[in-house]
């Protein structure tokens, strides 16, 4: 399970809206906030869902143990944990607005392009988390 913290919950809620309001602008589906707004929820509380269920960051941290000291190993497990958090928020996205029927088709049809956002969104959260964090310490 995942340790609590703002940081955390934060960065939950900008993976959700990023990941909602891009998942709808690649499929060409209108953005309303009649729509926009409970997907962007649910995004969230699938996230939130799936860190209470699975040790996403300790699962990232494993995976990259193979590069520990170096450089690339925060990148690439960032890439992990943003890929498993993708993939499970983008197929539940999928089956909620399909119900089940097209469910692939439609899951796949953005999950390349929603991986690709999402790891720079991850990134980006990455980087103001580790600048506070540093700040944090130094006073």
């Amino acid at each position: 399970m995942t340790k609590w913290t703002l940081s955390v919950i934060l960065s939950d809620l900008v993976l959700a809206v990023v990941i909602n309001t891009s998942a709808t602008l690649f499929s060409d589906a209108p953005l309303s906030f009649t729509t926009w707004y409970p997907g962007t929820a649910s995004a969230f509380f699938t996230n939130v869902i799936l860190q209470l269920i699975l040790p996403v960051p300790a699962a990232g941290r494993l995976v990259s143990r193979p590069l520990e000291g170096k450089a690339a190993r925060p990148l690439f497990s960032v890439f992990v944990e943003n890929l498993i958090f993708v993939t499970c928020i983008s197929f539940t996205m999928a089956f909620i607005n399909t119900g089940g029927a097209g469910l692939v088709q439609a899951w796949l049809a953005t999950y390349v392009q929603l991986v690709l956002v999402g790891y720079i969104a991850s990134l980006i959260l990455f980087a103001i988390t580790t600048k506070v964090e540093k700040s944090r310490v130094q006073q």
